[in-house]
């Protein structure tokens, strides 16, 4: 539980007032949050609903309902560890990690693919845009357009990424990665490459943040944190690694994507393919029918 107060607490400059007061509420008596419905807690905070579901979603949750369901979550896993039950714990981490992957990709469909796949072909450049945890992700889908063949980078240093934004161009294609799509310095960069009149596309884990705001194109991609001795051990982005495989599987140079199903939605053989020369190394996939 401790550890979900500190990740809530990194939130805190980014409230109201009458955000504040909630948050402090919730750190004060976590335990009575998860027995108190949505009216009970704005009359015990002396707040409106309203407020309460603010707030919440501020600290990257989907509204009051989903946040006590991660109290419970974080009060069980407590008890769970303090047992030392690694086999139940194993039980409830890969459930949690298939509920993630199945739940972006049933939010995946044509039409968005086609929309990026256009964006991402066009592109002259790419630029990735992540601090922190979110770095880690830009770095490794760079490296990949790299080796496809597509001009593309991310930078760690944050000096170096207030440059580069300055110096994007309209027919670049910016690419930002923030799970809370309210960090400030994500923010800084995505006014500045939108006032360079260059697209911007997002890929966040809230569903309504301010960087959504400023981008042309936006995937949602949820994900279930779970923090265990102050490290998140939720997985980053799963989306990511699909979109690209997706988005690059085009035929000619229309942008057209040939959607791919994977092996959740019943692929038989993982099949192996190219772009140019370069082999993409064997997903789970198969061409839709």
């Amino acid at each position: 539980m401790q550890s979900l107060i500190k990740r809530l607490l990194q939130h805190r400059d980014q409230l109201s007032q009458l955000e504040k007061q909630v948050l402090d509420y919730i750190i004060r008596q976590p335990q009575k949050i998860t027995d108190l419905k949505l009216d009970e807690a704005a009359k015990e905070m002396f707040v409106s609903t309203a407020t309460i579901t603010r707030t919440c979603k501020k600290l990257g949750f989907q509204g009051y309902q989903d946040f006590k369901l991660q109290l419970l979550l974080y009060s069980r896993d407590d008890i769970q560890v303090e047992s030392h039950d690694l086999s139940a714990n194993l039980a409830f981490h890969t459930k949690r990690y298939e509920k993630d992957i199945r739940e972006v990709l049933n939010r995946i469909n044509e039409e968005d693919l086609n929309k990026a796949a256009s964006m991402l072909v066009q592109a002259r450049h790419v630029e990735w845009f992540g601090v922190g945890h979110s770095y880690s992700v830009c770095w490794d889908a760079s490296k990949k357009l790299l080796l496809l063949g597509k001009s593309s980078i991310a930078r760690i240093d944050w000096d170096d990424l207030r440059s580069s934004a300055s110096n994007l161009q309209k027919d670049d294609l910016a690419i930002f990665v923030s799970y809370s799509g309210e960090t400030l310095h994500i923010l800084e960069y995505a006014h500045i490459v939108k006032n360079q009149g260059t697209p911007i596309l997002s890929i966040v884990g809230t569903p309504s943040n301010h960087l959504s705001d400023l981008s042309d194109f936006v995937f949602y991609t949820p994900i279930e944190h779970f923090y265990y001795k102050n490290v998140d051990h939720a997985p980053a982005h799963p989306s990511k690694s699909f979109w690209i495989y997706s988005c690059w599987n085009i035929r000619g140079s229309t942008g057209k994507v040939l959607l791919l199903q994977n092996e959740w939605n019943g692929a038989e053989e993982p099949i192996p393919y190219y772009h140019g020369k370069v082999k993409i190394k064997k997903m789970c996939f198969k061409k839709r029918s």
